[in-house]
């Protein structure tokens, strides 16, 4: 039962649909980003800034390397569903973040969301290293 929830085929449809999505988020990041910069009155924050990156490095890039190499297996659904997760924690954090400190405000709930973030894409890695172990011992 626990084998069939960590280890899954390689979908390629599923995974490009991913990259797709993940591609248009960090776009929407980029075009959100330029225009609440036109609107900040030349006030900057890196977390605005960059806010981009995080769907760029955290989900497009491992998307096109599991589809450009063929030796390294697909995520579970939970694995996939963790990562995805902490992905747009952590970026809908760095949004919170970056509009705070353009506004010289601050707030835990954002740090908290940090934290949630991170913990989700440990877990989301934990997951898919599980995965990879159960078919490596399988074979």
């Amino acid at each position: 039962m626990i084998s069939s929830i960590l280890v899954s085929e390689k979908n390629s449809k599923d995974l490009r649909r991913l990259l797709l999505i993940s591609a248009g988020c960090s776009v929407f990041c980029l075009v959100f980003f330029l225009v609440y910069d036109i609107f900040s009155h030349e006030v900057r924050s890196p977390y605005m800034t960059f806010l981009f990156a995080w769907p760029l490095v955290l989900c497009v890039i491992p998307c096109a390397l599991l589809l450009l190499i063929p030796l390294l297996p697909g995520p579970s659904l939970i694995s996939s569903l963790l990562w995805n997760t902490g992905t747009a924690a952590v970026t809908v954090s760095s949004l919170l973040r970056g509009i705070f400190e353009i506004a010289g405000n601050s707030s835990v709930y954002q740090q908290i969301l940090m934290n949630a973030g991170r913990f989700l894409l440990l877990g989301g890695f934990i997951m898919y290293a599980a995965g990879i172990i159960i078919r490596k011992k399988a074979q």
